[in-house]
């Protein structure tokens, strides 16, 4: 195990946050601009705790973008709070770096932890990643940026208020902002489909000319008022808007693409959560067909019958156990059947039970007919009833009474309890996966309930 992988992105976070107020106060004490630096221990605080949570290249390099436009905006606010505390900039500045840092790592962890945005090789180091190149060039890009960006606008003849008056009217052009969503969205939603065989540097390429793309649009919006006004901007401001409704591009396209990512994400950790939910329940009816028990019991009585001479009851028997695994093989791959079928399935149960258990077990229904072409899930029924049988004594002097009553939306079953002398161990995997499989197809959920010394369970018709 590397070093990396043992170190917690909390100390990563908290280690990160120090260096920044460090910085921040060093630079204060010699009058040096700390902007670069900071920028490039929040990229490297930002990578370090995407690394650690295992995400994904593009997801990463999004993250770091907005990181540090978000740093920024929480860097200024937290100064001008700190500002109304403290008069010193030795404590001004470092303290709102702290809180910056502090707050930026946490977000991204809680993100993670939110949508499980984590890649399969959970728990393995990220730094020896073949992606990690990837990961480290597009840090690399975003710093040339950000120091094209300073150098523009300390070289630029312009001074703060015209550059805050651009950003102002960048940011507040409803019909430009609205354009650049849709633009991306569009882009994010089609991209990924249509430049699967595409390399990443191709991708790179396309990327680069969308942005461009998309920030000249935006530009042409807001220095010419269209599509409502038409003013002629002069050619030095027109490079400003350029530069500006760029960085709004950017900023815009990677919080969609962290929004768009993390959806799917939680889509696809929903539809892995489903298929193996469904895989456990269909586990668990392969094992009630391969019952040793149950066979044993059913082989058993077959050949007490077919000692007994009764070969008529001994052939209808086998048909009857023919017919249960001839459904149980019928709805293996079914998700859901009707209620009608499942009751003809539970009756031929019922009736291998009844020779089983000739005395001492008896099964009633009383099912509305507008509930028979409903649907439930396959042998949900047949495995309530095992279950009754499993856990509750079963003699002529003290009936096993099973109950079966559907009603509008719901179909229960309830047993008398008999505890049994020798209690069999309960490991509760039957309910659990019904009621997985039922919140997983329809969102609803099943009831048990113990009314009046019987034992009931709900469950939805669908």
């Amino acid at each position: 195990m590397s070093f990396f992988s043992k170190i917690k992105s909390s100390w990563i976070i908290h280690i990160l946050a120090l260096l920044h107020a460090a910085t921040a106060l060093c630079c204060q004490l010699y009058k040096v601009d700390d902007e670069l630096l900071l920028t490039v221990l929040t990229m490297a605080m930002t990578l370090m705790v995407c690394l650690k949570k295992n995400l994904s290249t593009e997801f990463t390099a999004s993250i770091i973008i907005v990181a540090n436009i978000i740093g920024y905006l929480l860097g200024t606010m937290g100064a001008n709070i700190m500002g109304l505390i403290f008069s010193s900039p030795y404590a001004i500045y470092p303290l709102s770096t702290l809180m910056t840092t502090e707050i930026l790592g946490w977000s991204i962890v809680a993100i993670a932890g939110i949508f499980r945005l984590g890649k399969p090789d959970q728990g393995k180091s990220s730094l020896t990643s073949p992606y990690m190149k990837w990961l480290l060039l597009a840090a690399a890009g975003i710093f040339v940026l950000r120091i094209v960006v300073v150098l523009f606008f300390s070289e630029a003849p312009v001074d703060s208020n015209e550059v805050y008056g651009i950003i102002r009217d960048v940011i507040s052009n409803s019909v430009g902002i609205i354009i650049l969503i849709c633009l991306n969205i569009l882009y994010i939603k089609y991209s990924g489909k249509r430049t699967k065989s595409v390399s990443k540097a191709a991708k790179a390429v396309i990327l680069t000319l969308f942005m461009a793309a998309a920030a000249l649009i935006e530009s042409l919006i807001v220095a010419y008022g269209l599509p409502f006004t038409f003013t002629n901007e002069p050619e030095s401001r027109f490079l400003l808007i350029f530069i500006v409704s760029l960085i709004t591009q950017i900023t815009i396209y990677c919080i969609i693409f962290i929004v768009s990512y993390a959806m799917t994400a939680k889509n696809e950790m929903q539809r892995q959560r489903e298929r193996a939910h469904s895989a456990q329940y269909r586990y668990m009816k392969l094992k009630g067909q391969v019952n040793p028990h149950f066979l044993f019991n059913s082989l058993n009585i077959l050949d007490c019958l077919v000692c007994e001479e009764k070969n008529e009851q001994a052939s209808i028997y086998i048909h009857k156990l023919a017919g249960i695994y001839r459904y149980m093989i019928k709805s293996e791959e079914e998700e859901l059947v009707k209620l009608s079928d499942e009751l003809v399935f539970v009756g031929l149960y019922v009736d291998l039970l009844k020779v089983r258990f000739p005395e001492g077990f008896e099964v009633e229904t009383a099912i509305d007919e507008d509930c028979r072409n409903k649907y439930i899930l396959p042998c949900s029924l047949q495995l309530l009833i095992e279950n009754a049988t499993k856990h509750n004594s079963v003699s002529g002097e003290n009936p096993l009474k099973i109950r079966i009553e559907a009603r509008g939306d719901e179909v229960t079953i309830c047993n008398n309890i008999i505890p049994k002398i020798t209690k069999s161990q309960s490991t509760g995997l039957g309910h659990k996966y019904i009621s997985r499989q039922y919140l997983d197809l329809c969102g609803k959920s099943i009831d048990i309930d113990i009314v009046n010394d019987n034992y009931c369970v709900t469950l939805p018709l669908i």
